[in-house]
């Protein structure tokens, strides 16, 4: 007798947008374009002045699995918050409103993954950056050493990728050279030098000594999280209004709490660097100093502790899946 399959899961794309008409078509092209079958779109978009809506409206008449609403809100964290509470998926993705997936088959491989490992609960792949026009700029440096193949291009291209994020002649141009030189740290060069390095990536168990060792994020722009995982581990509205504390808070808690990831050496998505900048761009070496220094505590807190238990995505230890430290 043939046992029967399990319905593949429902994963629901969560995009917070606001003024975005200049990009967003080809974001949405990116998302309809995928060949997974189980797929949604939530969009909450803050009252746009501008055509975001227009063209969000175009492309919900064609795709039935796009779920949209447009009302002001407080913050992106606020919008995300609210377009979480639409979904249905079992799993989540975040996407912003100028970026987009590079893989037609990206959400069909984390699905797999998830079916041939459930005690997985996040899986995430590898981000290219995308200079303000559209250009690939190779994949993002701390992240690319992971990549396997030589698809859209293995190696970050280290002066466009600066370039794309200096608009010369702006009025915020010395400004933004003087972020860029305070980011010029020994570590993050070390970094960037090791990207030119192939490596495997790290899956479960054998990620937390890595994170413990680097701090490295998860790119949130292709990363595919169980939902309840992901809120039970992040910072919830109104509380956390600045999105990439909000995030990185999540990745500390992901890890601490013992939740298993898998990354997939695929170029995944891509992100566009804006020449003006973000608004809260300033705040974001502060906030990468105090999740790092987070890191290092948690590091030598748990020094003297010889086991490390893993849990499922319900929160469980899972038999066998510890790791000395």
């Amino acid at each position: 007798m043939e046992s029967k399959q399990e319905p593949e899961p429902v994963i629901s794309i969560i995009c917070a947008v606001r003024n975005d008409g200049k990009f967003i078509r080809e974001t949405l092209g990116t998302v309809v374009s995928q060949t997974y079958p189980k797929l949604e779109l939530i969009i909450w978009d803050g009252a746009s002045t501008d055509d975001t809506v227009a063209i969000i409206k175009e492309y919900a008449a064609k795709h039935k699995n796009i779920i949209w609403r447009s009302e002001p809100d407080q913050c992106q964290w606020d919008a995300i918050d609210k377009a979480v509470a639409l979904s249905s998926g079992k799993y989540i993705a975040l996407l912003a409103g100028q970026d987009g997936y590079l893989d037609e088959s990206w959400f069909g491989h984390c699905a797999n993954l998830f079916r041939e490992h459930p005690e997985t609960s996040l899986v995430w792949g590898i981000p290219f950056n995308m200079s303000e026009e559209g250009k690939l700029l190779g994949p993002h440096y701390a992240y690319a050493r992971f990549l396997q193949g030589r698809q859209y291009g293995f190696q970050t291209r280290l002066l466009g990728t600066a370039a794309a994020k200096i608009q010369w002649g702006h009025s915020g141009t010395s400004q933004r050279l003087r972020q860029m030189m305070r980011k010029l740290t020994w570590a993050r060069a070390k970094m960037v030098l090791k990207s030119f390095k192939k490596q495997k990536i790290l899956q479960g168990e054998d990620w937390l000594r890595y994170w413990l060792e680097t701090g490295l994020i998860f790119p949130d722009g292709n990363m595919v999280i169980r939902k309840e995982v992901f809120l039970a581990n992040t910072v919830r509205f109104p509380q956390e209004k600045m999105t990439n504390a909000a995030l990185l808070d999540f990745y500390f808690n992901f890890n601490t709490n013992g939740y298993l990831a898998y990354g997939l050496p695929i170029a995944a998505n891509f992100g566009r660097y804006h020449a003006e900048g973000q608004a809260l761009r300033e705040h974001d070496a502060e906030l990468a100093e105090k999740y790092h220094a987070r890191v290092m505590d948690f590091k030598k807190k748990i020094k003297d502790r010889k086991i490390f238990q893993f849990v499922d995505g319900d929160g469980n230890a899972i038999k066998g899946r510890t790791v000395l430290l």
